[in-house]
């Protein structure tokens, strides 16, 4: 494995100035992300804003971690850590992706393990790397399936099972048989190598043991990096919803306040010309409240009483209250609060998040200082793209660069098919084309002697011609391509592997389709690598 890194800009605008040019969004946010000083100031606050419930906090990542099989030695000495006032996070968040979802989820955790590492070295105070895992979400669309690269496209395999409408991810039951059935028509679809056996192995265990999508999550990322110290966390604990509470009430009776700095901050980020970074209301409560099973939202009433979307249930604050301090398992956080809840249970010096997250937490200032609170240092998370031996293959074959495929593979594919045209098509239908032309219509104004009218008739005729010469044009053309599918193909692979779906990589496709084909070696030895989290793109060549 080799890795080298180049600089590529970012889709959303935001978050690309936040990462290129922080300048133009730093009323945004509290810290720069990429100054050292920022995680010094940061630490500095969370001194004089210490964490008072430490000993909940470590019994809960205790027994949960020991539950889903991460208690790794270096896990549960870093979660005793969590014990002493000036030990502190770098915390990631993602939902609970079948065989973990796409490449991304696998690069946050990464991101958050090295920083960690960087930070306790920079600062020489204790820093521990937490996974917060959305097991909240209802969303099970998002997290029923993955795409692999199949026949050189992209193809999507999916989990055969009806979600159950609304039900957290964590809190809904996926039979062991399910499972099995999803990792053998994943496997199916790959080529057969000598790892095959032995991931299909592993993850049948894992699968026999997880009665949830959030726990087969869990076991897995235990697996990848349990022997690293990563801490796993659920939202949808019990531990976890008890360490709320505090945040939860903040909610309830700031909800009015909280709505206005949130449409505030979202006016002036659109009027500094970005997009609107979250589909929110101001008469949303910004939290949900579980009924049957269900994850329910809630709005807020204008008299300042609170009502289930359903418009079944109604409270006012005071009865909210009452029923969180007797019932908190019935509340669940949203975009909006869920990092809210993040500051408020751990002491995080460092949240790494996605281009999404960047925006997200753009809008979310004025509401934290409203609270008392401020924004941590928020580190966008390593990006990557992984380059195969296929694609190293026929890069080299066409003398590609990383640039080239990155920034000009179409202009590259194009020069390479010009190459192989001895007979010059274009140049010649072209030069057929004006030719024509030059013939016909000194003929047509010369024939308007005779009559007016054999103008428009000629002209009509022209257009028949050159429309046959360019239907010739086209055939000519595909019968090339076709001589050339060859080359087409190849430089389509190339395309689909690093850019399916007209999408970044690491957005579509799944980690196990490359341990698949090239083991587990190269994935450990990337785990360990040191690599620059500082706007860079790292590309990874799987040797």
């Amino acid at each position: 494995m080799r890795v080298e890194q180049l600089q590529l800009p970012l889709a959303q605008k935001l978050s690309h100035d936040y990462v290129h040019d922080f300048s133009k969004v730093k009323s945004f946010y509290t810290y720069s992300p990429y100054e050292e000083a920022s995680f010094k100031k940061r630490l500095d606050w969370l001194a004089g804003h210490p964490v008072a419930h430490r000993t909940q906090l470590v019994e809960g990542l205790r027994g949960y971690n020991f539950e889903i099989g991460n208690d790794h030695p270096r896990v549960m000495e870093n979660i005793e850590r969590l014990y002493g006032n000036d030990t502190y996070v770098v915390i990631a968040g993602q939902q609970a992706g079948i065989l973990t979802g796409p490449l991304y989820t696998i690069y946050k955790a990464m991101t958050i393990l090295q920083t960690a590492k960087e930070q306790e070295k920079n600062l020489g105070i204790p820093v521990v790397p937490v996974f917060w895992i959305a097991g909240e979400d209802h969303d099970f669309d998002e997290v029923n399936h993955v795409y692999t690269q199949i026949g050189g496209e992209a193809e999507k395999i999916k989990l055969n099972m009806e979600p159950v409408d609304r039900k957290s991810v964590s809190h809904l039951d996926v039979p062991p048989e399910t499972l099995r059935n999803f990792i053998e028509t994943f496997f199916n679809g790959q080529i057969q190598t000598e790892h095959t056996a032995e991931l299909k192995r592993q993850l049948f265990g894992l699968a026999e043991t997880s009665p949830t999508l959030t726990d087969f999550f869990a076991r897995i990322m235990a697996w990848f990096f349990g022997n690293q110290g990563l801490i796993l966390v659920d939202s949808a604990s019990g531990f976890m919803r008890e360490l709320e509470k505090k945040g939860f009430s903040r909610v309830i009776r700031y909800n009015e306040e909280i709505n206005t700095c949130i449409f505030q901050q979202s006016e002036r980020l659109i009027g500094e010309g970005y997009h609107k970074q979250v589909e929110t209301t101001t008469d949303n409560a910004q939290f949900f409240l579980y009924r049957e099973g269900k994850r329910m939202g809630v709005e807020r009433l204008p008299d300042g009483t609170f009502q289930t979307r359903d418009g079944k249930e109604r409270y006012s604050p005071k009865q909210l209250l009452a029923l969180l301090k007797e019932n908190p398992q019935q509340f669940s956080a949203n975009v909006v609060t869920r990092p809210l809840m993040q500051e408020l249970i751990f002491p995080t010096l460092a949240f790494v998040g996605g281009p999404g997250e960047i925006g997200y937490w753009g809008m979310y200032r004025n509401y934290f200082e409203l609270l008392e609170l401020e924004l941590p240092v928020i580190l966008p998370r390593a990006t990557f793209s992984l380059i195969d031996r296929t694609v190293q293959k026929y890069m080299d074959k066409y003398k590609l660069t990383v640039e080239d495929v990155f920034f000009s593979l179409a202009e590259k594919k194009a020069d390479a098919l010009k190459a192989r045209d001895t007979l010059g098509i274009d140049e010649r239908f072209e030069q057929v084309k004006s030719e024509i032309e030059h013939l016909y219509k000194p003929l047509m104004g010369e024939l308007t002697q005779i009559e007016k009218g054999l103008s428009h008739l000629g002209e009509k005729n022209l257009k028949r011609i050159l429309d046959q010469v360019s239907y010739y044009e086209r055939k000519a053309r595909e019968s090339f391509a076709n001589r050339h599918d060859v080359l087409l193909r190849q430089f389509g692979l190339i395309e689909n592997s690093l850019f399916p779906m007209d999408k970044p990589q690491e957005r579509v496709y799944n980690i196990f389709c490359y341990l698949n084909k090239y083991g587990m070696d190269w994935f450990t030895e990337l785990i360990g690598h040191s690599y620059r989290v500082n706007g860079y793109h790292t590309i990874v060549w799987i040797d």
